[in-house]
């Protein structure tokens, strides 16, 4: 049986911790894995990140809403937001393979994220970014 679950949260850093700490007691609450709940953490936190550094140009509140959807061992976690239109689903592969002092900033999060994730998916709908992110027990940390 699937069990849903509705976050909000500013568009703060403390927020992030916060909802860490509500997603982690929930994840011990449904006998996660250790490393899944390491990979969740890891996707909520780079992602939100990014959010709340690059999606306004404003210094106003604003709104994330996270879902959590937890079914037959399957995480989905959907993240959603009313900033700048961004799919990071089209940000370029960072090259983590050259020496740390001539690689580009950023992008790591990102592709942390879709490497540890089953599937991520990306769409804009009435002015939203809505971030699709699926995990499973068996998920893969580099």
């Amino acid at each position: 049986m699937a069990s849903y679950h509705t976050f909000k949260i500013k568009n703060t850093y403390t927020e992030i911790e916060l909802l860490c700490i509500k997603i982690n007691d929930l994840a011990q609450g449904n006998n996660f894995s250790e490393q899944l709940v390491f990979c969740l953490n890891v996707c909520l936190e780079e992602m939100l990140t990014n959010i709340i550094k690059y999606s306004y140009d404003d210094g106003d509140e604003h709104e994330i809403e996270i879902r959590l959807e937890i079914a037959n061992e399957i995480i989905t976690l959907t993240i959603i937001d009313e900033g700048h239109e961004f799919n990071p689903l089209e940000v370029e592969i960072p090259d983590i393979k050259s020496d740390i002092k001539h690689r580009q900033v950023g992008g790591i999060g990102i592709f942390l994220t879709c490497k540890m994730a089953n599937k991520v998916t990306y769409t804009r709908k009435d002015n939203k970014n809505i971030l699709k992110i699926v995990l499973t027990p068996h998920v893969v940390i580099l």
